[in-house]
């Protein structure tokens, strides 16, 4: 699948007050409404007053749902959206829970056709598209509800801004590595090669399978988004790490960071250039106790656990 490139975020870390989150378990509403934005997501922020359906006027882009239902029930938190267009730029998707936004990326176009992965979060949310031409603006608003969940305690959110570099896909990982463990060690780290749902659980948790976390999808040509939920931690500080696989250069990675599916914490990185820069150390977070501690350092070897060695990163699969 190929996605399109995320607007740049300042370099400079936030980290946001931790806020209560109550599940919306009501209907579609008909009539979107007013949609809060925080200040760094300001510029792309959807208009007030989107009706469930299509919303355009003469001569914006048109949008032709793969599905066209308005109201959408899935149990897989990566949702595939796709369909036709007559735009011919990439447009954008956003997740609105409680009127709030909580995530967004971009659709990629080509030739007519869009698609994306989009990361669903736990109940009820309003699932926007919108696409542009020199006339204006058109969305798609449905409602989308992620069945058989428990809202995670933890989410880790990864996005990037490259796909192809002389033909070569753009592939950045996200890990989570759990206290005392090392990167790409294959029983304390959670990454594309134990972590999907096509691989056996990872055991890490006390209280059992909400202790395990999961990587949603390896997305391996470019742009994110990929998430790793945890919920049940343990005590001590775990490690958010981004690695860029494949080597594409002047790649900017941006990481946010939820507890109980609020947003506390973001940070955009370098370039990701090979060999200095290929590790990228986001943060230390203990999720336990609901806290983030910036790290913000680069490395050209995994970072490993003290005294440890660094592990190279296995093939893909």
């Amino acid at each position: 699948m190929k996605y399109a490139a995320l607007a740049a975020l300042p370099l400079a870390f936030t980290v946001l007050a931790v806020a209560s989150c109550k599940k919306d378990t009501t209907g579609p509403a008909q009539n979107l409404g007013s949609i809060t934005c925080s200040s760094g997501d300001a510029a792309v922020c959807p208009p007030a007053g989107l009706t469930l359906g299509f919303n355009g006027t003469a001569g914006t882009p048109t949008i032709i749902p793969a599905d066209a239902s308005t109201n959408i029930s899935v149990s897989n938190s990566a949702y595939l959206v796709g369909g036709t267009t007559n735009s011919t730029v990439d447009g954008y998707w956003f997740v609105v829970i409680g009127g709030t936004l909580r995530a967004w990326g971009v659709i990629t176009v080509t030739s007519g056709f869009y698609q994306a992965d989009v990361p669903l979060f736990c109940g009820q949310q309003a699932l926007v598209y919108r696409f542009d031409n020199n006339t204006g603006s058109s969305f798609w608003y449905a409602s989308a509800r992620l069945t058989n969940c428990t809202t995670a305690t933890f989410r880790a959110q990864l996005t990037w801004d490259t796909n192809t570099n002389d033909s070569i896909n753009s592939d950045i990982d996200l890990h989570l590595v759990r206290p005392g463990g090392s990167t790409n060690d294959l029983s304390n780290d959670c990454y594309y090669y134990n972590c999907t749902p096509d691989d056996d659980p990872l055991d890490w948790g006390a209280t059992g399978a909400a202790g395990n976390p999961s990587l949603d999808v390896d997305n391996t040509v470019g742009y994110g988004p990929e998430n790793i939920t945890l919920s049940g931690p343990e005590n001590g500080t775990y490690r958010v790490i981004v690695k860029n696989y494949s080597g594409v250069w002047a790649t900017h990675a941006t990481v946010k960071i939820y507890f109980n599916d609020v947003e506390v914490y973001r940070n955009t990185s370098l370039a990701l250039d090979w060999p200095s820069n290929e590790y990228w150390t986001v943060a230390n977070v203990d999720i336990v106790n609901k806290s983030v501690t910036p790290v913000n350092t680069y490395s050209s070897t995994a970072p490993a656990a003290p005294g440890m060695r660094p592990i190279a990163s296995p093939a893909k699969r």
